[in-house]
């Protein structure tokens, strides 16, 4: 309660919220649109306009806290792979949480959309929005609807952009005199000879020997300090009272951060990604009955990258290698190496290069029938949908040879070869490869009779999903309806249902039914508040139902036995083997698929024509979620037990919007929007084994929930005694001799050890359980700003590998190990003592290395000029505007130089742009 308060007092204090539709806007809804004013649904959207606030390489990227409800977080900033991942109000299962995406309503893949083609994108949240979805709709569907064409003069829009992108934060090693110096401390740790003598340490200080004692930044000499970002966009759009059209073209290249990369990209590569999106959506009144829309849309995704070597671990490496390793490059102008370390360099330039070239279409052709000579207001749409999707591959490999440097007796420098150098070798192959087909009809009805409004959609829709390399395909069957009732335009009831089938399932079993119901009242309607409500409205709606989820993981057709060719024995006197075959995990015959009951409660209102405000309170129970039985099969049985759908979770939260305009007709206004959304989940049950004491569980706990070993400071010299064994009384660790300096441990059970039955809840999931944003903009005469912020709250992230863990598998050292204890530091270090060799006690997960990870950034800022209307119509143009964006500008957070979105891999990118638009 006390962080539902803490939230609601943000709430009011930031203004936030962003909402979405007006009193008479017809949205978006589950095959099909609603007038916003009947919509009972909670459904949250944004527009394509909204988005292009934003210059981001993918679609998705552009979501950040643009639609309440839809936690986006970052992974990596590589170019061509920088999708994040998307969750529907946090988590409600510890399975998979993957949302449905929808496009012109059918299911497609949509991050590589481009802004500019976009009408709006909703995320459809409780059950009434997303039964008509079966079994595919309990993680939340995201609706993308193209834009189509209307009807009047054809508008012909053009823009470039152009930007360059920087890491917001990277790691900084320290240089080898540091290096050297704190090296020689955690030998001295370890009663260890020293490494490096004081000449060493001079020549490293001065700098004056760059062969034998280097001094080399990987990571200046590996990345760039910035690197292009473009884009173009033609589009064009009209109609006629026969014809509508939508027609675009754009080009997006993003290049990486790689260094004195080949630019036409035969010998090597840096990280890039070019893109070609092309579109036509056409309708076509055929007869004065009949309509034909034939929507088109597809893309060219080229792809380049290292051979052999992913960024996450050419960015490991940039903290591995020790800037004393070897120099870049020797005298002889040949790669500098060694035994134990690659050198970063030639890892970029002279390993070949990798390049993937996706090629992605969706085509939807639907005949509309209006069948008003029947009755009224009936109308028949029959539509077939197909996308596919190729990856084709092509790789140049080689390999490089290094020089390892020593000196002999007689002060002469030696070179050691290490590995070969090898020509270009070329393969062509291909990658991942689906298609998909479906068939949908419908029938639809919409009807007044008096003081009562009715519409009801009935659905047939089949779907099937192959595969390359899969002899099965995936197949669903859904017949659904919709049935929406209103009386006096003021009070709403709605029922919505899926009767669903797939084949992954027992044929017995195979059909599930998901039923919805809600209600909604436009009370600003009533007497009582008419004259409060004059310029605005207020509608309360709620409903209940049934969705569920299909992609439960574990192998496919989980119902019948597998068995797998493993092992063999040999047999005769010529012992010739021969193959075997084994059980795999039993077979469940009755698998389901995982079911949720939600209900959603929710507020929408415009007050004055200037604020708008929305409220949902939400609460869901995910169950039949599968989990392995607790208990063990006796090996000699040779199986594992089966996954049975005995899981629930619960999760529930709220999200709140508020927005504020002001008087638009005045040469300076502004407008104020923020949302805030908080979800909490619990796992009630998982089949979890028994754990000997109740802290250890999971069950109870949230998904996602971090367990380690919960810190106690550092050990200091008065633990020990003279011997250096622990003091008497002190709990002993099971992780390996400790000294002072290292990390000392709570024993949660008292009994005297520290070990893996001290492991407890530490901190948050990564998955926020807070999410807000909030927009403040400003317009005087032809100049706008905007501002976007957005972040997250309760949530942990989790320091480690070599940028965090000084010397750990012969990695370097980092600003954060400055922090660490020494006797001199004893009360004030941050880090525990430096060692070189392993250290179990230290390096394992804990609260030590938990930090909190939530943050707030300026996602977008937006300075535009739009050119007077005297102006553009001399030169015939209908509007025309110049602007300059930046993106990720900065973050306010908790972890000292690193991004706590991004930790490891490819770093955040921010980025500062401009550009311009025309209208012809």
């Amino acid at each position: 309660m006390n962080i539902m308060r803490s939230c609601a007092a943000f709430l009011i204090t930031c203004l936030p919220a962003i909402v979405y539709g007006q009193k008479n806007d017809t949205i978006p809804v589950a095959y099909g649109t609603q007038p916003y004013k009947k919509t009972t649904a909670a459904i949250s959207s944004a527009t394509g306009n909204d988005l292009q606030k934003t210059f981001a390489p993918s679609l998705s990227n552009g979501l950040y806290g643009r639609i309440a409800g839809l936690t986006v977080m970052q992974g990596s900033s590589e170019p061509g792979y920088d999708a994040p991942s998307l969750y529907a109000r946090g988590s409600s299962s510890y399975r998979s949480g993957a949302l449905l995406t929808i496009v012109d309503g059918f299911e497609a893949p949509f991050d590589q959309l481009v802004a500019e083609e976009v009408e709006t994108i909703s995320l459809l949240k409780d059950a009434s929005a997303v039964a008509l979805y079966g079994m595919r709709g309990a993680n939340g569907v995201l609706l993308v609807t193209t834009k189509k064409g209307v009807e009047g003069r054809t508008r012909v829009n053009f823009s470039a952009q152009t930007g360059w992108q920087s890491f917001t934060d990277v790691q900084n090693p320290l240089g080898s005199y540091d290096y050297a110096h704190l090296y020689n401390e955690a030998l001295a740790n370890e009663n260890k000879p020293l490494r490096y003598s004081d000449a060493d340490l001079e020549a490293y200080r001065l700098g004056n020997d760059p062969y034998f004692h280097p001094d080399v930044d990987w990571y200046k000499e590996v990345l760039r300090g910035s690197t292009p970002i473009r884009n173009f966009d033609l589009n064009f759009r009209g109609g006629s009272k026969g014809i509508h059209f939508f027609v675009l073209l754009n080009a997006l290249t993003n290049e990486g951060m790689y260094r004195n990369t080949d630019k036409d990209r035969k010998q090597n590569t840096n990280s890039r990604f070019l893109k070609y999106n092309f579109r036509t959506n056409v309708d076509i009144a055929v007869t004065k009955r009949l309509t034909a829309s034939l929507y088109m849309g597809g893309r060219i995704e080229d792809r380049s990258s290292l051979n052999g070597t992913t960024a996450a671990q050419l960015f490991e490496m940039l903290n591995i290698t020790p800037p004393n390793a070897f120099p870049v490059y020797t005298p002889k102008n040949e790669y500098g190496g060694s035994s134990v370390y690659k050198n970063p360099v030639a890892t970029v330039l002279s390993t070949g290069l990798y390049s993937n070239n996706n090629r992605n279409f969706q085509g939807i052709f639907t005949l509309r029938h209006e069948l008003d000579f029947l009755l009224k207001g009936l109308y028949a749409e029959g539509t077939a949908a197909f996308s596919n999707f190729f990856a084709g591959t092509s790789t140049k490999n080689r390999t490089f040879a290094m020089q390892s440097m020593s000196k002999n007796p007689n002060g002469d420098t030696v070179y050691t070869a290490i590995g070969q150098n090898t020509p270009l070798t070329p393969s062509e192959g291909y990658g991942t490869q689906w298609r998909r087909s479906n068939v949908r009809f419908n029938l639809n009805y919409s009807g007044t009779f008096g003081e009562h409004d009715i519409s009801a959609m009935a659905m047939y829709l089949q779907d099937k999903y192959v595969i390359a390399g899969n002899n099965v395909p995936y197949a669903y069957l859904n017949y659904a309806g919709r049935a929406t009732y209103t009386f006096r335009k003021k009070y709403t009831a709605e029922f919505a249902a899926s009767l669903m089938g797939t084949d992954n399932f027992p044929a017995s079993a195979r059909y599930g039914f998901f039923p919805a119901v809600s209600l909604g009242w436009n009370i600003s309607d009533e007497a009582f508040l008419r004259s409060a409500f004059k310029d605005g409205f207020l509608k309360i709606r709620a409903s209940y139902g049934k969705s569920g989820n299909d992609q439960i993981g574990g192998q496919r057709f989980m119902y019948d036995q597998y068995y797998f060719m493993t092992g063999g024995y040999n047999f005769g006197n010529a012992n010739n083997g021969v193959g075997g075959m084994a059980e795999g995990s039993l077979a469940n015959p009755n698998v389901t698929w995982e079911k949720k009951r939600t209900a959603n409660f929710g507020v929408d209102g415009s007050l004055r024509n200037r604020w708008n405000f929305a409220l949902d309170v939400f609460t869901e129970e995910r169950y039949d979620i599968p989990a392995t039985p607790d208990g063990a099969v006796p090996a000699f049985l040779g199986a594992a037990l089966p996954s049975l759908n005995i899981g629930k979770v619960k999760n529930s939260g709220f999200e709140a919007m508020l927005g504020y305009h002001s008087n638009t007709a005045k040469s300076f206004h502004y407008s104020l929007e923020g949302m805030v959304m908080f979800s909490r989940n619990k796992i009630l049950e998982m089949s979890e084994a028994a754990q000997p004491y109740a802290y250890l569980k999971q069950t109870g706990r949230a998904v996602g929930q971090p367990f380690g070993l919960r810190s106690d400071g550092l050990y200091q010299a008065a633990d020990f005694e003279n011997d250096g064994q622990l003091k008497a009384g002190l709990p002993v660790p099971q992780f390996g001799q400790v000294k002072p300096g290292d990390i000392k441990y709570k024993d949660q059970n008292n009994d005297k050890l520290i070990d893996i039955y001290d492991y407890t809840a530490l901190g948050k999931s990564s998955i926020p359980e807070l999410n807000y944003s909030f927009k403040l903009g400003l317009a005087y005469r032809q100049f706008e700003l905007e501002a976007f912020f957005q972040g997250v709250g309760n949530r942990s992230v989790y320091l480690n590998g070599p940028s965090v863990w000084a010397f750990q598998q012969n990695a370097g050292v980092s600003e954060i190990a400055l922090g660490r204890w020494t006797p001199e530091t004893a009360t004030t270090a941050t880090y525990p003592r430096l060692t070189t060799s392993a250290n179990d006690n230290n390096y394992r997960f804990s609260d030590f290395w938990q930090r909190n990870g939530a943050f707030m950034k300026l996602r977008a800022l937006e300075i535009k000029y739009t050119l007077p209307a005297a102006l553009i119509n001399r030169i015939k143009l209908q509007q025309a505007s110049v602007y300059v964006t930046g993106n990720n500008l900065f973050s306010i957070d908790k972890v000292k130089g690193m991004d706590p979105e991004a930790l490891a891999g490819y770093p955040s990118l921010r980025s500062v742009s401009t550009g311009i638009k025309v209208e012809f």
